[in-house]
Protein backbone atom coordinates (compact mmCIF):
# COMPACT_ATOMS: atom_id res chain seq x y z
CA UNK A 1 0.00 0.00 0.00
CA UNK A 2 2.81 2.11 1.12
CA UNK A 3 4.70 1.64 -2.39
CA UNK A 4 1.05 2.57 -4.33
CA UNK A 5 1.02 5.71 -2.50
CA UNK A 6 4.77 6.39 -2.66
CA UNK A 7 4.22 6.00 -6.72
CA UNK A 8 0.66 7.93 -6.84
CA UNK A 9 2.54 10.63 -5.39
CA UNK A 10 5.53 10.49 -7.81
CA UNK A 11 3.05 10.69 -10.43
CA UNK A 12 1.33 13.81 -9.17
CA UNK A 13 4.62 15.64 -8.61
CA UNK A 14 5.63 14.70 -11.53
CA UNK A 15 2.97 15.83 -13.60
CA UNK A 16 2.85 19.12 -11.51
CA UNK A 17 6.74 19.89 -12.00
CA UNK A 18 5.12 19.58 -16.20
CA UNK A 19 2.20 21.78 -15.92
CA UNK A 20 5.07 24.17 -14.18
CA UNK A 21 7.33 23.75 -17.51
CA UNK A 22 4.56 24.51 -19.59
CA UNK A 23 4.55 28.05 -18.16
CA UNK A 24 6.50 31.29 -17.55
CA UNK A 25 8.04 32.18 -14.52
CA UNK A 26 6.69 35.29 -13.89
CA UNK A 27 8.79 38.64 -13.33
CA UNK A 28 10.64 41.45 -15.64
CA UNK A 29 13.43 40.48 -17.87
CA UNK A 30 15.33 42.93 -19.80
CA UNK A 31 16.84 41.79 -23.45
CA UNK A 32 18.74 44.07 -26.12
CA UNK A 33 19.44 43.93 -29.65
CA UNK A 34 20.47 45.20 -32.62
CA UNK A 35 18.07 47.69 -34.69
CA UNK A 36 18.46 49.51 -37.44
CA UNK A 37 20.73 52.71 -35.53
CA UNK A 38 21.24 50.94 -32.42
CA UNK A 39 20.11 48.91 -29.47
CA UNK A 40 16.80 48.47 -28.80
CA UNK A 41 16.54 47.54 -24.61
CA UNK A 42 13.42 46.16 -23.79
CA UNK A 43 11.62 45.58 -19.96
CA UNK A 44 9.23 42.09 -20.32
CA UNK A 45 7.00 41.41 -17.84
CA UNK A 46 4.98 37.98 -17.61
CA UNK A 47 3.23 35.90 -15.39
CA UNK A 48 3.03 32.13 -15.15
CA UNK A 49 0.81 32.49 -18.81
CA UNK A 50 1.27 35.51 -20.92
CA UNK A 51 3.05 39.00 -21.60
CA UNK A 52 1.43 41.12 -19.43
CA UNK A 53 4.04 44.40 -20.30
CA UNK A 54 6.12 45.46 -22.47
CA UNK A 55 8.44 49.15 -22.12
CA UNK A 56 10.98 50.13 -25.08
CA UNK A 57 13.88 51.31 -22.13
CA UNK A 58 16.40 52.88 -24.93
CA UNK A 59 16.34 53.00 -28.27
CA UNK A 60 17.72 55.17 -31.02
CA UNK A 61 15.79 54.42 -34.35
CA UNK A 62 14.70 56.94 -37.11
CA UNK A 63 11.94 59.31 -35.66
CA UNK A 64 9.19 58.67 -38.03
CA UNK A 65 9.93 55.67 -38.78
CA UNK A 66 11.17 53.29 -36.71
CA UNK A 67 10.81 54.99 -33.69
CA UNK A 68 7.24 55.20 -34.39
CA UNK A 69 6.58 51.20 -35.13
CA UNK A 70 8.31 50.25 -31.63
CA UNK A 71 4.86 50.96 -30.62
CA UNK A 72 3.42 49.07 -33.05
CA UNK A 73 4.61 46.04 -32.36
CA UNK A 74 4.63 46.22 -28.44
CA UNK A 75 0.28 46.29 -29.42
CA UNK A 76 0.66 43.36 -31.93
CA UNK A 77 3.00 41.21 -29.74
CA UNK A 78 0.42 42.01 -26.76
CA UNK A 79 -2.55 41.47 -28.64
CA UNK A 80 -1.36 38.14 -30.40
CA UNK A 81 0.62 36.84 -27.41
CA UNK A 82 3.17 36.25 -29.75
CA UNK A 83 6.41 37.80 -31.87
CA UNK A 84 5.51 36.47 -34.70
CA UNK A 85 3.64 39.34 -35.95
CA UNK A 86 4.00 41.08 -39.62
CA UNK A 87 6.83 43.15 -39.31
CA UNK A 88 5.70 46.84 -39.51
CA UNK A 89 6.12 47.75 -43.61
CA UNK A 90 9.40 50.22 -43.89
CA UNK A 91 11.06 49.56 -40.58
CA UNK A 92 11.58 45.82 -41.17
CA UNK A 93 15.28 46.32 -39.82
CA UNK A 94 13.92 47.80 -36.24
CA UNK A 95 10.56 45.21 -36.51
CA UNK A 96 13.44 42.02 -36.40
CA UNK A 97 15.90 44.32 -33.39
CA UNK A 98 12.52 44.42 -31.55
CA UNK A 99 11.66 40.53 -32.44
CA UNK A 100 14.88 39.56 -31.32
CA UNK A 101 15.15 41.18 -28.21
CA UNK A 102 11.42 40.03 -27.46
CA UNK A 103 12.74 36.32 -27.99
CA UNK A 104 15.87 36.68 -25.64
CA UNK A 105 13.36 37.93 -22.51
CA UNK A 106 10.66 35.50 -23.46
CA UNK A 107 13.54 32.86 -23.61
CA UNK A 108 14.71 33.80 -19.80
CA UNK A 109 11.59 33.91 -18.96
CA UNK A 110 11.18 29.87 -19.69
CA UNK A 111 8.74 30.45 -22.46
CA UNK A 112 7.62 27.99 -24.64
CA UNK A 113 9.11 29.65 -27.67
CA UNK A 114 7.42 26.93 -29.97
CA UNK A 115 4.13 28.84 -28.84
CA UNK A 116 5.78 32.49 -28.63
CA UNK A 117 7.06 32.29 -32.07
CA UNK A 118 3.93 30.84 -33.90
CA UNK A 119 2.51 33.41 -36.93
CA UNK A 120 -0.38 35.28 -35.29
CA UNK A 121 -3.43 33.92 -36.41
CA UNK A 122 -4.89 35.86 -39.93
CA UNK A 123 -8.96 35.49 -40.39
CA UNK A 124 -9.94 35.49 -43.96
CA UNK A 125 -9.92 38.76 -45.67
CA UNK A 126 -13.31 41.26 -45.55
CA UNK A 127 -13.97 42.98 -48.82
CA UNK A 128 -15.49 46.64 -48.07
CA UNK A 129 -16.13 49.04 -50.81
CA UNK A 130 -15.55 52.73 -49.88
CA UNK A 131 -16.33 56.07 -52.28
CA UNK A 132 -14.81 59.57 -52.12
CA UNK A 133 -13.68 61.99 -54.30
CA UNK A 134 -9.59 61.33 -54.58
CA UNK A 135 -7.48 58.92 -53.58
CA UNK A 136 -3.90 59.79 -52.80
CA UNK A 137 -1.33 56.89 -52.64
CA UNK A 138 1.15 57.64 -50.20
CA UNK A 139 1.64 59.84 -47.13
CA UNK A 140 4.95 61.30 -47.82
CA UNK A 141 5.49 65.27 -48.38
CA UNK A 142 3.97 65.00 -51.21
CA UNK A 143 1.18 62.70 -50.46
CA UNK A 144 0.27 64.53 -47.76
CA UNK A 145 0.81 68.25 -49.11
CA UNK A 146 -1.88 66.73 -52.05
CA UNK A 147 -4.55 65.16 -49.84
CA UNK A 148 -4.58 68.59 -47.48
CA UNK A 149 -4.93 70.34 -50.34
CA UNK A 150 -7.39 68.65 -52.08
CA UNK A 151 -9.32 68.52 -48.44
CA UNK A 152 -9.39 72.13 -47.94
CA UNK A 153 -10.83 72.46 -51.59
CA UNK A 154 -13.83 71.06 -50.05
CA UNK A 155 -13.19 66.99 -51.60
CA UNK A 156 -13.33 63.93 -49.76
CA UNK A 157 -10.29 62.65 -49.68
CA UNK A 158 -8.73 59.00 -48.91
CA UNK A 159 -5.13 59.15 -48.22
CA UNK A 160 -3.52 55.29 -48.49
CA UNK A 161 -0.55 54.61 -46.49
CA UNK A 162 1.56 51.17 -46.90
CA UNK A 163 3.50 51.36 -44.11
CA UNK A 164 2.57 51.64 -40.35
CA UNK A 165 3.40 55.55 -40.24
CA UNK A 166 3.47 58.25 -42.29
CA UNK A 167 6.03 60.32 -43.39
CA UNK A 168 8.55 57.61 -45.83
CA UNK A 169 11.59 59.23 -47.18
CA UNK A 170 10.07 63.05 -46.12
CA UNK A 171 10.38 61.68 -42.54
CA UNK A 172 14.01 61.50 -42.09
CA UNK A 173 14.91 64.33 -44.54
CA UNK A 174 16.56 67.82 -43.76
CA UNK A 175 13.23 69.35 -44.84
CA UNK A 176 14.98 71.98 -46.19
CA UNK A 177 12.68 73.50 -48.99
CA UNK A 178 13.82 76.05 -51.93
CA UNK A 179 11.47 78.98 -51.90
CA UNK A 180 12.09 80.77 -55.54
CA UNK A 181 9.51 83.39 -55.84
CA UNK A 182 7.94 83.23 -52.52
CA UNK A 183 6.79 86.00 -50.21
CA UNK A 184 9.19 84.91 -47.96
CA UNK A 185 12.47 85.42 -50.16
CA UNK A 186 11.23 88.69 -51.47
CA UNK A 187 10.63 90.16 -48.16
CA UNK A 188 14.21 89.00 -46.56
CA UNK A 189 15.64 90.16 -49.81
CA UNK A 190 16.75 87.17 -51.61
CA UNK A 191 17.40 87.85 -55.42
CA UNK A 192 16.12 84.75 -57.16
CA UNK A 193 13.68 83.79 -60.06
CA UNK A 194 12.25 80.91 -61.35
CA UNK A 195 14.22 81.53 -64.69
CA UNK A 196 17.67 82.02 -62.49
CA UNK A 197 16.55 78.15 -60.85
CA UNK A 198 15.80 76.51 -64.15
CA UNK A 199 18.89 77.20 -65.35
CA UNK A 200 20.95 76.43 -61.91
CA UNK A 201 19.12 72.60 -62.03
CA UNK A 202 19.73 72.21 -65.46
CA UNK A 203 23.57 73.09 -64.58
CA UNK A 204 23.54 70.82 -62.03
CA UNK A 205 21.51 68.11 -63.31
CA UNK A 206 24.63 68.28 -66.04
CA UNK A 207 22.01 68.99 -68.75
CA UNK A 208 19.89 65.72 -68.34
CA UNK A 209 17.14 66.97 -66.47
CA UNK A 210 14.20 66.96 -68.31
CA UNK A 211 13.76 70.57 -68.62
CA UNK A 212 9.54 70.91 -69.02
CA UNK A 213 9.35 69.31 -65.51
CA UNK A 214 12.32 71.94 -64.00
CA UNK A 215 10.09 74.48 -65.73
CA UNK A 216 6.97 73.96 -64.25
CA UNK A 217 8.85 73.02 -60.78
CA UNK A 218 10.39 77.24 -61.07
CA UNK A 219 6.70 78.29 -61.61
CA UNK A 220 5.09 76.62 -58.76
CA UNK A 221 7.28 76.69 -56.12
CA UNK A 222 7.22 80.25 -54.80
CA UNK A 223 2.98 79.74 -54.41
CA UNK A 224 3.45 76.24 -53.28
CA UNK A 225 5.54 77.41 -50.44
CA UNK A 226 3.32 80.33 -49.68
CA UNK A 227 0.71 77.78 -49.02
CA UNK A 228 2.85 75.81 -47.11
CA UNK A 229 3.56 78.25 -44.48
CA UNK A 230 0.70 80.59 -44.41
CA UNK A 231 -1.69 81.09 -41.80
CA UNK A 232 -4.90 80.67 -44.44
CA UNK A 233 -2.65 77.24 -45.99
CA UNK A 234 -0.77 74.37 -43.76
CA UNK A 235 0.84 76.67 -41.55
CA UNK A 236 3.61 74.21 -41.17
CA UNK A 237 6.35 75.70 -38.83
CA UNK A 238 9.50 77.10 -41.10
CA UNK A 239 12.70 78.84 -39.24
CA UNK A 240 13.71 81.97 -40.93
CA UNK A 241 16.70 82.60 -40.89
CA UNK A 242 17.92 86.53 -40.16
CA UNK A 243 20.67 85.74 -43.15
CA UNK A 244 18.54 85.56 -46.83
CA UNK A 245 18.44 82.42 -48.21
CA UNK A 246 17.47 80.46 -50.93
CA UNK A 247 15.95 77.70 -49.00
CA UNK A 248 14.10 77.48 -45.51
CA UNK A 249 14.00 74.54 -43.57
CA UNK A 250 10.89 73.08 -41.87
CA UNK A 251 11.23 72.65 -38.10
CA UNK A 252 11.79 69.18 -36.82
CA UNK A 253 13.65 68.73 -40.11
CA UNK A 254 11.38 66.02 -42.21
CA UNK A 255 9.53 64.26 -39.32
CA UNK A 256 8.24 67.80 -38.17
CA UNK A 257 7.16 68.82 -41.22
CA UNK A 258 4.85 65.44 -42.37
CA UNK A 259 3.73 65.64 -38.62
CA UNK A 260 2.25 68.85 -39.14
CA UNK A 261 0.70 67.63 -42.32
CA UNK A 262 -0.79 64.84 -41.10
CA UNK A 263 -2.57 66.54 -38.27
CA UNK A 264 -3.85 69.13 -40.59
CA UNK A 265 -5.06 66.91 -43.21
CA UNK A 266 -6.98 64.70 -40.53
CA UNK A 267 -8.80 67.72 -38.89
CA UNK A 268 -9.62 69.25 -42.02
CA UNK A 269 -11.82 65.87 -42.73
CA UNK A 270 -9.37 63.52 -44.65
CA UNK A 271 -9.39 59.87 -44.07
CA UNK A 272 -6.09 58.31 -43.24
CA UNK A 273 -5.59 54.90 -43.47
CA UNK A 274 -1.90 53.00 -42.69
CA UNK A 275 -1.03 49.86 -43.17
CA UNK A 276 -3.01 49.87 -46.02
CA UNK A 277 -0.64 49.80 -49.61
CA UNK A 278 -2.75 50.22 -52.70
CA UNK A 279 -2.29 46.98 -54.88
CA UNK A 280 -3.86 48.44 -58.17
CA UNK A 281 -5.35 51.15 -60.28
CA UNK A 282 -9.07 50.92 -60.91
CA UNK A 283 -9.90 51.49 -64.34
CA UNK A 284 -12.69 51.93 -67.06
CA UNK A 285 -13.09 52.89 -70.24
CA UNK A 286 -9.21 53.83 -70.35
CA UNK A 287 -9.63 56.28 -67.35
CA UNK A 288 -8.64 55.77 -63.59
CA UNK A 289 -11.46 55.71 -61.73
CA UNK A 290 -10.25 54.52 -58.45
CA UNK A 291 -7.66 51.64 -56.67
CA UNK A 292 -7.84 48.46 -54.81
CA UNK A 293 -6.20 48.47 -51.15
CA UNK A 294 -5.79 45.81 -48.96
CA UNK A 295 -5.00 46.07 -44.89
CA UNK A 296 -4.21 43.40 -42.47
CA UNK A 297 -7.30 41.80 -42.73
CA UNK A 298 -9.86 43.89 -45.54
CA UNK A 299 -9.49 44.44 -49.12
CA UNK A 300 -10.94 47.75 -50.25
CA UNK A 301 -12.45 48.87 -53.35
CA UNK A 302 -12.05 52.73 -53.29
CA UNK A 303 -14.26 54.04 -56.76
CA UNK A 304 -12.92 58.23 -57.18
CA UNK A 305 -12.84 60.70 -59.50
CA UNK A 306 -9.48 61.15 -59.51
CA UNK A 307 -6.19 59.08 -58.14
CA UNK A 308 -2.93 60.84 -57.09
CA UNK A 309 0.39 58.91 -56.82
CA UNK A 310 2.69 59.99 -54.14
CA UNK A 311 4.61 56.45 -53.32
CA UNK A 312 8.10 57.56 -53.92
CA UNK A 313 10.74 56.59 -55.16
CA UNK A 314 12.63 52.46 -55.99
CA UNK A 315 16.08 52.79 -54.60
CA UNK A 316 14.93 49.97 -52.36
CA UNK A 317 14.53 47.78 -55.52
CA UNK A 318 16.97 46.15 -57.34
CA UNK A 319 15.24 45.34 -60.31
CA UNK A 320 14.15 48.63 -60.94
CA UNK A 321 17.56 50.28 -60.89
CA UNK A 322 20.28 50.43 -63.25
CA UNK A 323 21.53 47.08 -63.86
CA UNK A 324 24.95 47.87 -65.36
CA UNK A 325 25.84 49.72 -61.78
CA UNK A 326 27.49 47.13 -58.80
CA UNK A 327 24.95 49.10 -56.09
CA UNK A 328 27.13 46.12 -54.02
CA UNK A 329 29.95 48.51 -54.11
CA UNK A 330 27.67 51.00 -52.07
CA UNK A 331 25.26 51.60 -49.44
CA UNK A 332 21.47 52.68 -49.27
CA UNK A 333 20.69 55.35 -47.11
CA UNK A 334 16.92 55.60 -48.26
CA UNK A 335 13.25 54.27 -47.56
CA UNK A 336 12.67 50.64 -47.37
CA UNK A 337 9.41 51.12 -48.44
CA UNK A 338 11.15 52.78 -51.84
CA UNK A 339 9.57 49.66 -54.18
CA UNK A 340 8.47 51.46 -57.16
CA UNK A 341 5.06 50.97 -56.31
CA UNK A 342 3.40 53.64 -58.35
CA UNK A 343 5.73 52.25 -61.65
CA UNK A 344 4.09 48.62 -61.07
CA UNK A 345 0.62 49.91 -60.87
CA UNK A 346 0.95 52.26 -63.97
CA UNK A 347 2.47 49.83 -66.34
CA UNK A 348 -0.50 47.93 -67.73
CA UNK A 349 -1.51 51.81 -68.74
CA UNK A 350 1.57 52.18 -70.76
CA UNK A 351 2.68 55.36 -68.67
CA UNK A 352 5.98 56.50 -69.77
CA UNK A 353 9.15 56.43 -67.61
CA UNK A 354 11.97 59.35 -68.19
CA UNK A 355 15.53 59.13 -66.34
CA UNK A 356 15.06 55.44 -64.84
CA UNK A 357 18.92 55.07 -65.29
CA UNK A 358 19.37 57.96 -62.73
CA UNK A 359 20.02 57.47 -58.86
CA UNK A 360 21.16 60.03 -56.85
CA UNK A 361 24.60 59.20 -55.21
CA UNK A 362 25.99 61.31 -52.46
CA UNK A 363 29.21 61.07 -50.88
CA UNK A 364 30.73 60.60 -47.32
CA UNK A 365 28.77 57.59 -45.54
CA UNK A 366 29.22 55.07 -43.02
CA UNK A 367 27.40 51.29 -43.34
CA UNK A 368 25.38 51.28 -39.73
CA UNK A 369 25.47 48.05 -37.76
CA UNK A 370 21.72 47.38 -39.33
CA UNK A 371 23.73 46.99 -43.20
CA UNK A 372 22.07 50.36 -44.18
CA UNK A 373 24.09 53.79 -44.92
CA UNK A 374 24.07 57.04 -43.34
CA UNK A 375 25.79 60.59 -44.56
CA UNK A 376 27.55 62.01 -41.54
CA UNK A 377 29.26 65.10 -41.26
CA UNK A 378 26.30 67.22 -43.24
CA UNK A 379 28.19 66.13 -46.44
CA UNK A 380 30.64 68.23 -48.41
CA UNK A 381 29.21 71.29 -46.94
CA UNK A 382 30.63 70.05 -43.66
CA UNK A 383 33.53 72.60 -41.81
CA UNK A 384 36.28 70.07 -41.42
CA UNK A 385 38.56 70.82 -38.91
CA UNK A 386 41.89 68.48 -39.08
CA UNK A 387 40.25 65.89 -40.97
CA UNK A 388 40.80 64.34 -44.42
CA UNK A 389 40.14 61.38 -46.83
CA UNK A 390 42.83 58.83 -47.98
CA UNK A 391 41.93 55.67 -50.15
CA UNK A 392 42.57 51.99 -49.82
CA UNK A 393 46.27 52.72 -50.50
CA UNK A 394 46.49 55.53 -48.02
CA UNK A 395 46.44 58.06 -50.29
CA UNK A 396 44.50 61.18 -50.28
CA UNK A 397 42.84 61.70 -53.41
CA UNK A 398 39.70 64.78 -53.56
CA UNK A 399 38.99 68.13 -51.98
CA UNK A 400 36.93 66.32 -49.03
CA UNK A 401 34.67 69.71 -49.01
CA UNK A 402 34.29 70.25 -53.29
CA UNK A 403 31.21 69.69 -55.26
CA UNK A 404 28.97 66.27 -54.76
CA UNK A 405 29.15 65.11 -58.00
CA UNK A 406 32.98 65.33 -57.90
CA UNK A 407 33.99 63.74 -54.60
CA UNK A 408 31.33 61.19 -55.53
CA UNK A 409 33.32 59.99 -59.02
CA UNK A 410 36.37 60.25 -56.88
CA UNK A 411 35.65 57.73 -54.50
CA UNK A 412 33.92 55.23 -57.22
CA UNK A 413 37.26 55.20 -58.03
CA UNK A 414 38.73 53.74 -55.21
CA UNK A 415 37.85 49.82 -53.18
CA UNK A 416 37.33 51.98 -50.01
CA UNK A 417 37.86 54.80 -48.32
CA UNK A 418 38.80 55.94 -45.07
CA UNK A 419 38.76 59.92 -43.13
CA UNK A 420 41.27 60.60 -40.61
CA UNK A 421 40.79 62.40 -38.07
CA UNK A 422 42.49 63.93 -34.91
CA UNK A 423 40.75 64.65 -31.67
CA UNK A 424 39.16 67.94 -32.69
CA UNK A 425 38.03 66.74 -35.77
CA UNK A 426 36.41 63.56 -34.16
CA UNK A 427 34.37 65.67 -32.32
CA UNK A 428 33.57 67.71 -34.87
CA UNK A 429 32.18 65.14 -37.16
CA UNK A 430 29.86 63.69 -34.80
CA UNK A 431 28.63 66.99 -33.39
CA UNK A 432 27.59 67.08 -37.02
CA UNK A 433 25.84 64.32 -36.48
CA UNK A 434 24.80 63.91 -33.08
CA UNK A 435 20.97 63.48 -34.37
CA UNK A 436 21.81 60.68 -36.14
CA UNK A 437 23.85 58.58 -33.66
CA UNK A 438 24.81 58.92 -30.10
CA UNK A 439 28.02 59.78 -28.14
CA UNK A 440 27.09 55.69 -26.89
CA UNK A 441 27.09 54.47 -30.41
CA UNK A 442 29.96 56.22 -31.06
CA UNK A 443 31.73 54.56 -27.67
CA UNK A 444 30.83 51.47 -28.61
CA UNK A 445 32.19 51.75 -32.14
CA UNK A 446 35.55 52.49 -31.52
CA UNK A 447 35.91 50.05 -28.59
CA UNK A 448 39.17 47.70 -29.13
CA UNK A 449 36.86 44.57 -29.09
CA UNK A 450 34.35 46.02 -31.54
CA UNK A 451 34.06 44.06 -35.08
CA UNK A 452 31.02 45.20 -37.00
CA UNK A 453 30.09 48.03 -38.79
CA UNK A 454 30.76 50.84 -38.94
CA UNK A 455 34.51 50.47 -39.31
CA UNK A 456 35.30 53.08 -36.85
CA UNK A 457 38.89 53.09 -35.07
CA UNK A 458 41.13 55.01 -32.86
CA UNK A 459 44.98 54.91 -31.50
CA UNK A 460 46.84 56.94 -29.87
CA UNK A 461 49.47 57.50 -33.24
CA UNK A 462 49.07 57.67 -36.75
CA UNK A 463 51.20 54.37 -37.04
CA UNK A 464 49.09 52.31 -34.69
CA UNK A 465 46.39 53.56 -36.48
CA UNK A 466 47.37 53.14 -40.04
CA UNK A 467 47.82 49.43 -39.10
CA UNK A 468 44.84 48.67 -37.51
CA UNK A 469 42.95 49.72 -40.57
CA UNK A 470 45.72 47.77 -43.14
CA UNK A 471 46.73 51.27 -44.53
CA UNK A 472 50.16 51.85 -45.18
CA UNK A 473 51.65 54.02 -42.67
CA UNK A 474 53.81 55.45 -44.99
CA UNK A 475 51.22 56.92 -47.62
CA UNK A 476 48.89 58.24 -44.77
CA UNK A 477 51.77 59.51 -42.64
CA UNK A 478 52.93 61.19 -46.50
CA UNK A 479 49.05 62.90 -46.76
CA UNK A 480 49.40 64.24 -43.59
CA UNK A 481 52.56 65.99 -43.84
CA UNK A 482 51.22 67.60 -47.16
CA UNK A 483 48.46 68.37 -45.80
CA UNK A 484 49.83 70.07 -42.61
CA UNK A 485 52.43 72.10 -44.74
CA UNK A 486 49.38 73.59 -47.35
CA UNK A 487 47.84 74.31 -43.52
CA UNK A 488 50.89 76.25 -42.72
CA UNK A 489 51.25 77.83 -46.11
CA UNK A 490 48.17 79.77 -45.60
CA UNK A 491 47.11 78.24 -49.19
CA UNK A 492 45.04 75.67 -50.90
CA UNK A 493 46.00 72.45 -51.03
CA UNK A 494 46.81 70.59 -54.32
CA UNK A 495 42.88 69.75 -54.36
CA UNK A 496 42.10 73.20 -53.96
CA UNK A 497 41.11 72.89 -50.81
CA UNK A 498 41.31 75.92 -48.17
CA UNK A 499 42.55 74.76 -45.02
CA UNK A 500 40.92 75.63 -41.72
CA UNK A 501 43.18 73.90 -39.14
CA UNK A 502 45.97 71.06 -39.31
CA UNK A 503 45.84 67.28 -38.34
CA UNK A 504 47.04 67.54 -34.74
CA UNK A 505 50.61 66.24 -33.97
CA UNK A 506 48.82 64.67 -30.88
CA UNK A 507 47.36 61.54 -30.74
CA UNK A 508 44.78 60.43 -30.30
CA UNK A 509 43.87 59.26 -33.74
CA UNK A 510 40.55 57.85 -35.29
CA UNK A 511 39.39 56.55 -38.75
CA UNK A 512 36.18 55.68 -40.39
CA UNK A 513 35.44 53.79 -43.22
CA UNK A 514 33.23 55.87 -45.48
CA UNK A 515 31.09 55.34 -48.49
CA UNK A 516 29.27 56.72 -51.29
CA UNK A 517 25.51 56.11 -50.73
CA UNK A 518 23.05 55.97 -52.54
CA UNK A 519 18.96 57.03 -52.14
CA UNK A 520 16.50 58.86 -54.15
CA UNK A 521 16.11 58.01 -56.83
CA UNK A 522 15.48 60.43 -60.31
CA UNK A 523 13.39 59.02 -62.71
CA UNK A 524 9.87 57.86 -62.72
CA UNK A 525 6.55 58.54 -64.34
CA UNK A 526 6.50 61.64 -67.23
CA UNK A 527 4.36 64.15 -66.19
CA UNK A 528 2.77 66.86 -68.21
CA UNK A 529 1.92 70.52 -66.82
CA UNK A 530 -1.13 69.47 -65.49
CA UNK A 531 0.03 66.94 -63.13
CA UNK A 532 -1.32 64.32 -65.23
CA UNK A 533 0.55 60.68 -66.12
CA UNK A 534 1.43 60.53 -69.94
CA UNK A 535 1.32 57.81 -72.12
CA UNK A 536 4.25 56.04 -73.89
CA UNK A 537 2.39 57.98 -76.59
CA UNK A 538 2.43 61.42 -74.75
CA UNK A 539 -0.78 61.46 -73.76
CA UNK A 540 -2.96 62.23 -70.50
CA UNK A 541 -4.22 59.53 -68.66
CA UNK A 542 -7.54 60.60 -67.51
CA UNK A 543 -8.14 60.68 -63.83
CA UNK A 544 -4.70 60.09 -63.21
CA UNK A 545 -2.14 62.36 -61.55
CA UNK A 546 1.42 61.87 -59.77
CA UNK A 547 4.10 63.97 -57.29
CA UNK A 548 7.12 63.54 -55.01
CA UNK A 549 9.65 61.29 -56.22
CA UNK A 550 7.37 58.88 -58.70
CA UNK A 551 7.77 61.58 -61.14
CA UNK A 552 10.69 61.62 -62.72
CA UNK A 553 13.36 64.14 -64.48
CA UNK A 554 13.43 66.83 -62.12
CA UNK A 555 17.09 66.42 -61.00
CA UNK A 556 19.07 64.79 -64.17
CA UNK A 557 21.61 62.74 -62.84
CA UNK A 558 22.20 64.42 -59.07
CA UNK A 559 20.08 65.93 -57.19
CA UNK A 560 19.87 69.93 -55.64
CA UNK A 561 20.10 71.28 -52.50
CA UNK A 562 16.33 71.43 -51.32
CA UNK A 563 14.61 71.10 -54.45
CA UNK A 564 13.49 67.37 -53.79
CA UNK A 565 11.60 68.17 -50.61
CA UNK A 566 10.71 71.77 -52.47
CA UNK A 567 9.33 69.46 -55.21
CA UNK A 568 7.22 67.22 -52.69
CA UNK A 569 5.48 70.22 -51.60
CA UNK A 570 5.04 72.00 -55.09
CA UNK A 571 3.91 69.02 -57.14
CA UNK A 572 1.50 67.37 -54.30
CA UNK A 573 0.01 70.72 -53.80
CA UNK A 574 -0.48 71.86 -57.51
CA UNK A 575 -1.32 68.38 -58.18
CA UNK A 576 -4.25 68.25 -55.45
CA UNK A 577 -5.16 71.99 -56.57
CA UNK A 578 -5.60 70.20 -60.72
CA UNK A 579 -7.75 67.29 -58.98
CA UNK A 580 -9.62 69.21 -57.06
CA UNK A 581 -10.44 71.59 -59.85
CA UNK A 582 -11.00 69.05 -61.96
CA UNK A 583 -14.01 67.44 -59.98
CA UNK A 584 -15.26 71.06 -59.62
CA UNK A 585 -15.46 71.26 -63.13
Amino acid sequence: MKKIVALFLAVIMLLSSAALAEGMTAGTYQASAQGYHGSIVLKVTVDADKITGIEVVEQSETEGIGAAALPMLVEAVLANQTIGVDAVTGATITSDGFKAAMKDALTQAGADMDKMTAAAEKNELKEETLDTDIVVVGAGAAGLTAALTAAQQGCSVILLEKTGMIGGASATAGAGTIATGSRWQQEDGYEDSPEKLVEDMMANGHQKNDRATVELFSRIIGPSFDWLVSDEGAAVPYVRPETAKRYYSGEGRGAGVVKNLGEKFTAAGGTLMTGTPAKELVVKDGAVCGVVAQSADTRYTISAKAVILASGGYGANRDLLPQDVNFDNYVYAGHAGAQGDAIAMTKELNADLINMEMVNMQPIAIKLPSGNGQGVGGGPSFEYNGVFMVNQDGVRFCNEKGKAWDTVQAMKGNKAQYLIMDQAGFEALNAATSRVYSAEDVQKWTADDYTGDPVYKKEETLQELASKVNLPYEAVSSAAQAFNQAYAAGEADAFGRKLNAPLSEEGPYYALRVYVRYYATLGGLHINDNMQVLTTAQEAIPGLYAAGEVVGGLEGDIYMTATLFGWAVASGHTAGQIAAEAIAE
